[in-house]
């Protein structure tokens, strides 16, 4: 495994569309990220049933999951 690689969960939430309704709760989980394409915005979907990741733009109105993340580093020791 890379040095750079990072491993967490995510938890299959599904997503909710702009009318309001919630789909493939326990099948799929939907990440924004943080880039804008207009009223868009990038999102990453994972599928549960596979090892799929995909990108997708979708309308920034509908509801998917957040990932936060901070700037961090490892203090390299001077030894």
């Amino acid at each position: 495994m890379s040095s750079k690689a990072v491993i967490y969960a995510v938890l299959p939430g599904g997503y909710r569309n702009t009318n309001g309704s919630f789909y493939n709760q326990g099948n799929n989980a939907n990440l924004w990220s943080s880039t804008e394409n207009g009223s868009n915005a990038w999102n990453r979907n994972l599928n549960y049933n596979n090892t799929d990741v995909n990108r997708n733009n979708n309308n920034k109105g509908y509801g998917f999951s957040v990932r936060c993340v901070r700037d961090w580093y490892i203090k390299k020791s001077g030894r």
